[in-house]
């Protein structure tokens, strides 16, 4: 009986994947705050401000913001600063 059963958990592991439903609680290391499933061991991105998981285009974009990829730049006539591209920006070099 015990075989039968983890033939159907692999099946569903398999079909469904983890539901992430066993969550460390939030840690920082590295500048990084994550909760680790403990079933299946990824990271799940977290919010230190929001107290919530971050969704995966704002991990895209503080990993492009963390590489140089963009920088936050306030634009003229808008209270909320924006996301510019690196080759965009303009340089004050002479």
């Amino acid at each position: 009986m015990k075989i039968l059963q983890a033939v159907f958990n692999f099946l569903y592991e398999i079909i469904l994947g983890c539901s992430h439903q066993h969550l460390t609680r939030p840690f920082t290391l590295q500048k990084e705050t994550y909760k680790v499933c403990l079933d299946c061991g990824k990271q799940i991105y977290y919010s230190p401000v929001t107290m919530r998981p971050l969704t995966v285009r704002e991990v895209h974009r503080l990993n492009a913001a963390r590489a140089g990829e963009v920088r936050v730049m306030p634009t003229p006539g808008t209270a909320a600063p924006t996301l510019v591209p690196a080759r965009a920006r303009k340089t004050n070099a002479a």
